[in-house]
């Protein structure tokens, strides 16, 4: 009797431990209704279990270089306030050597439990310099809802200002394949340029990737597009908890 007892709570334990790592398998990938089959992809498995506050190697694909990234948040009776910081250097052989500090600060109220976030002009932003070459990329707040049974969908707006002085967008994607349920919070992001997906960041064949469509991947606008969705992983990554995490 005491052998079944020992035996039946092992399966318990082993079936535990085993639920959650079936379960990571299982992220499903992001919907960007868009074919990037064809789309460089880089994997930025690296850039997650990394220490904050102190610098770390970066290298994905032919990128390499360094970054740093801090979060710290303080609170004074109702009123909270979260802020996020990253500094980036950005190495490529043929774009040479490229800085990138990105911002972001989310203000809280909290009464009786209940938190609200209080609405910035910008939620986050970074800033990419080489010399006297700069591009910006402006993560805009999401239109809050007046009245929402659970979470509100974050629809994003980004815009990007690049160093000719062109602007491209990305916006937020919610869904994911297979699933018809949109996510709070966004499942990756797209970038496009008049309309037209140039690239993005998200869940691409069951790795999380920055990806760059095969149309730019020749062009200068790739350097510009993977920054760009560099940026965008580490708001995305430091914005609570993101579903792709």
């Amino acid at each position: 009797m005491l052998k079944k007892y020992v035996i039946c709570i092992l399966s318990w334990i082993s079936l535990i431990i085993t639920i959650p790592a079936l379960a990571l398998f299982k992220i499903p990938d992001t919907d960007f209704e868009e074919n990037f089959n064809e789309a460089a992809t880089y994997d930025t498995k690296s850039l997650l279990m990394k220490f904050n506050y102190k610098a770390n190697d970066l290298k994905i694909g032919p990128y390499t270089g360094t970054w740093k990234n801090r979060k710290s948040s303080s609170k004074f009776l109702m009123f909270g306030k979260r802020k996020t910081s990253t500094e980036i250097t950005l190495v490529h052989e043929a774009y040479g050597t490229w800085f990138m500090f990105c911002s972001g600060i989310l203000k809280e109220f909290e009464i009786y439990g209940f938190s609200f976030d209080r609405q910035n002009e910008v939620d986050y932003q970074c800033l990419m310099r080489n010399g006297e070459q700069e591009a910006v990329l402006i993560v805009l707040p999401f239109q809050k809802p007046k009245f929402s049974m659970g979470p509100p969908v974050e629809n994003r707006q980004i815009e990007i200002t690049l160093p000719d002085g062109r602007e491209i967008k990305a916006v937020s994607v919610h869904k994911s394949l297979g699933h018809k349920r949109s996510h709070p919070k966004p499942f990756g992001y797209k970038i496009v340029n008049e309309d037209k997906a140039i690239g993005g960041i998200g869940r691409f064949e069951k790795k999380n990737v920055i990806l760059i469509s095969d149309e730019i991947a020749d062009t200068d606008d790739a350097h510009l597009v993977f920054m760009s969705g560099l940026g965008l992983w580490f708001f995305q990554h430091n914005d609570r908890k993101s579903p792709l995490d």
